[in-house]
């Protein structure tokens, strides 16, 4: 007898008009208002899986195994220039805002 892993979702998140959800497997799924590219998933590296995800209004943050995060959608005020980590450091949560300012 064969047996199937049957992915399930682990976590869901929504934005003003679309929603992100988190597979069991890794993998990461959006779905409704794609007009500013919020469910525009990255694609991800051999052996790389996304363990966090957060939508917000106008674009989603995901967090990844290698402790990266990323993001996608519309990125006024800079809301998905996700700063890059000195060597050795890794991103350990996500979440994402509706506004956003630069205050420097």
């Amino acid at each position: 007898m064969t047996e199937y892993f049957i992915p399930f979702y682990t976590q869901v998140s929504a934005g003003q008009d679309h929603t992100v959800l988190l597979r069991s497997d890794g993998r990461a799924v959006a779905f409704g208002a794609n007009d500013l590219g919020m469910c525009s998933i990255p694609r991800l590296d051999g052996g790389v899986s996304y363990t966090q995800i957060s939508g917000a209004f106008t674009h989603t943050v995901l967090l990844r195994s290698d402790g990266r995060a990323v993001a996608c959608g519309e990125n006024a005020a800079g809301k998905c220039d996700i700063p890059p980590l000195d060597g050795g450091m890794s991103y350990s949560q996500v979440s994402a805002g509706f506004h956003h300012y630069n205050t420097s």
